[in-house]
């Protein structure tokens, strides 16, 4: 049975050096993903992950064990992840384009607006690869955000404080990074009803 994060966060707090490798077992695999689906590559989402549990270790040892008991400590480990990806991509310039807020203009929070919430989207598209394949060709600013909480299921103070962002903007992106996402898969969907139209439609051979 995997232990909770409390417990986990307690075990550290007691012995860092002795309960470190249960962080990286509990922990391992959806950092990978979610490093994978930032990177696109897989040889660089494990370079990271490698990086980030180092770093995270490292860090955890100059904290108190008060201080570590505080942590949310699956956030804090996507913070690390996040931001060791953002160090690899200065060279081609990360930008997390602050957009329109919700607070001027609250039309648009998607928390009013149920066609755009990620749950429906998982309903009515059920083909999580090709859902992933779809996120991945979003401009990085929405995959970014759209995978933190779509995929990583991380809240918006969450994503927020990833982000180093208001709430209000990461609303926006998520909310318009769906509405790109909602019109791909439209897209692809009328493809796939074209292309069964055609194969039904009898062709007529010239006498």
């Amino acid at each position: 049975m995997e232990e909770s994060e409390q417990e986990l966060l307690a075990l550290l707090a007691s012995d860092l050096h002795g309960n470190f490798l249960r962080v990286v077992e509990h922990y391992q695999h959806r950092l990978y993903t979610f490093a994978l689906r930032l990177t696109r590559s897989f040889q660089d989402a494990e370079d990271i992950v490698q990086e980030a549990l180092v770093g995270a270790y490292v860090s955890l040892e100059n904290y108190t064990p008060e201080r570590i008991r505080a942590l949310k400590l699956q956030a804090w480990l996507y913070r690390v992840v996040f931001n060791i990806y953002s160090h690899s991509r200065r060279n081609t310039q990360l930008h997390l384009v602050p957009l329109t807020t919700f607070e001027e203009h609250p039309e648009l929070d998607p928390a009013d607006r149920e066609e755009e919430q990620p749950e429906l989207l998982c309903t009515t598209w059920e083909q999580q690869r090709e859902m992933e394949g779809l996120v991945a060709r979003l401009p990085e600013r929405y995959r970014v955000a759209i995978t933190c909480y779509y995929f990583e299921q991380l809240s918006y103070r969450e994503i927020a404080e990833l982000l180093a962002q208001p709430i209000g903007t990461v609303k926006s992106t998520i909310s318009r990074g769906l509405r790109l996402l909602r019109a791909s898969i439209d897209a692809q969907e009328q493809e796939r009803e074209e292309q069964s139209w055609s194969q039904r439609t009898p062709r007529h051979k010239n006498p």
